[in-house]
């Protein structure tokens, strides 16, 4: 069986609405994101995927909707009402889900299948140096 891996990082900030904790409140993280392949079989190229091509297209997403903006509950209207009418603010809306390490490895987890057409082993989100969440599987 071949892996391969690809990783990138951005940065983004965020809190989780509901919760009894510091992260209640608006703070950031230098997130680390890995996405894993694996094939039993090798294209004629003798490649899983093309490092270039998977990592591009997952790049090029983070980069135009996580990277540097706001990832927000979509029912945290405080928050949304309060960076809307900024001119350089971006905002990313889960859709009544927390934007917990847990949900942004779901959701980049999809949108690599969506992307890329192959469902990835995982994708490893982590959010400091020492703590992360995976998602395998699908939806």
């Amino acid at each position: 069986m071949y892996l391969v891996r690809i990783e990138t990082t951005f940065d983004s900030g965020h809190r989780l609405l509901d919760y009894d904790g510091k992260c209640a409140f608006p703070h950031g993280h230098t997130y680390r994101a890995e996405v894993f392949l694996e094939s039993d079989t090798l294209d004629p190229q003798g490649l899983v995927f093309d490092f270039t091509e998977l990592k591009h297209r997952v790049k090029a997403w983070i980069d135009d909707n996580w990277d540097h903006s706001f990832l927000v509950n979509s029912r945290d209207t405080e928050l949304i009402e309060g960076l809307t009418p900024a001119s350089k603010g971006r905002i990313y809306q889960f859709h009544e889900e927390n934007p917990s390490c847990e949900v942004l490895s779901r959701e980049l987890y999809n949108k690599v299948v969506e992307l890329c057409g192959v469902s990835p082993v995982k994708v490893r989100m982590w959010e400091s140096l020492d703590q992360y969440a995976e998602f395998s599987g699908g939806q």
